[in-house]
């Protein structure tokens, strides 16, 4: 099918790959995050992370690629940038909402700053799971 009419081959593509959304290793990596919030040691953290990173590894290139396929070669160069872009404001705007999360739980939360630093902490865990949660179905809705 030409690339200019990508219709029926993203619908295709997407149910076929459809898992790379949100690679389950992401997903889990956040909820490890999410349970283990209160208790977490560098190298526990560390690996976690290797964990999460492995799955963001496998989904950007190909969710990048999957997108910039269903433009004309002339509008590829355009459509990376506007992926860029939008994944530089997503990190910017997760970064930002996570910091109100836990500055929010060191002020209104009694306790030691440690202590409210961990369950602000796991706040902002809850809350990017269930984003991650809300996005993976909701791809899997939208691309039938």
């Amino acid at each position: 099918m030409p690339r200019h009419q990508p219709s029926a081959y993203l619908s295709h593509t997407a149910r076929r790959e459809g898992w790379l959304a949100l690679p389950p290793c992401r997903w889990v990596a956040l909820l490890i995050f999410t349970l283990s919030a209160r208790h977490l040691a560098n190298p526990f953290i560390a690996t976690v992370y290797v964990l999460y990173m492995a799955g963001m590894g496998t989904c950007m290139g190909s969710v990048m690629t999957s997108a910039l396929r269903t433009l004309a070669d002339n509008q590829q160069t355009e459509g990376n940038a506007i992926l860029n872009t939008l994944q530089q404001f997503a990190g910017a705007v997760g970064t930002s909402l996570s910091a109100v999360v836990v500055a929010q739980s060191q002020t209104y939360l009694a306790g030691s700053q440690a202590y409210t630093t961990a369950v602000g902490t796991q706040n902002a865990f809850i809350m990017l799971t269930v984003f991650a949660t809300v996005i993976w179905f909701s791809h899997f809705k939208v691309v039938k």
